[in-house]
């Protein structure tokens, strides 16, 4: 019984990551049904979607046992989604244990400190080369640089409080925008549009709207639909907080 249920623990974690990750509901299904057969549960029904998981394993030894999973957080990382599909793809050949990729699951899960800087400065150093890219110069490289590095710093206490997506959104909208509207009154020659464009790419969810089409194509349409819903209300949202700030600015005559 304490092998089936350790082996319930491990995919049930592993699903979960990927979802709370940015990937695919089938590749989360595809995932458990994978890390199942390497570890000889003879059957599993599963269902992945954007916030939950419902799951069922069935054994001659222990019967039928369901669990459900409901995912909160949802983000972009990639390199989360590669570490679980490279603890899968060893489970399934036969290399790696139910208790051993529990372990690797629940490091992935709660990555160090370490990480949460290496995200801000990639974040920043991404808007910065956006802002570039749209015709900033150096001036604006540094004002959107230290936009992304904001912004990034502020979303994780707000997802770890469960403020909810769109209002993240919000707020991330209008802080970029305050961030590069105080950096024309700082720096003299800095041009508002390059950096508030540039600084909100990192936010776009252009991630979501791939796997939302790359669903909807696979025949999961609740999944696409809610997907490609979430994307669209998210970029709303952000331009409503660029909007936001901006007619605030205006109003009291900055």
């Amino acid at each position: 019984m304490e092998a089936i249920l350790t082996t319930l623990d491990a995919v049930c974690l592993a699903s979960q990551i990927i979802l709370e990750s940015g990937g695919e509901t089938y590749r989360a299904e595809e995932t458990v049904e994978r890390m199942c057969r390497g570890l000889g549960v003879p059957q599993v029904d599963v269902l992945a979607l954007p916030t939950g998981l419902m799951l069922t394993l069935t054994t001659q030894e222990s019967g039928t046992l369901t669990r459900i999973v409901r995912v909160h957080d949802r983000a972009t990382d990639l390199a989360r989604i590669d570490q679980c599909n490279s603890i899968s793809r060893q489970v399934a050949c036969g290399g790696m244990t139910a208790q051993e990729a529990l372990c690797r699951l629940k490091e992935i899960h709660h990555p160090g400190k370490d990480r949460r800087w290496l995200l801000i400065g990639a974040s920043a150093l991404s808007a910065g080369s956006f802002t570039v890219m749209l015709g900033g110069g150096w001036k604006d490289f540094i004002v959107s640089f230290f936009c992304g590095a904001l912004v990034q710093a502020v979303l994780p206490p707000l997802n770890r409080r469960h403020v909810p997506m769109l209002l993240s959104s919000l707020i991330a909208g209008a802080l970029t925008t305050l961030m590069a509207l105080l950096g024309t009154l700082a720096v003299a020659g800095v041009q508002v549009e390059p950096v508030i464009s540039g600084a909100i790419m990192p936010l776009l969810p252009g991630l979501a709207t791939t796997n939302a089409i790359r669903d909807t194509i696979r025949g999961d349409l609740v999944s696409g639909g809610a997907r490609i819903m979430e994307a669209v209300l998210s970029a709303v949202m952000l331009a409503a907080g660029i909007g936001l700030m901006l007619s605030m600015w205006g109003g009291v005559g900055l």
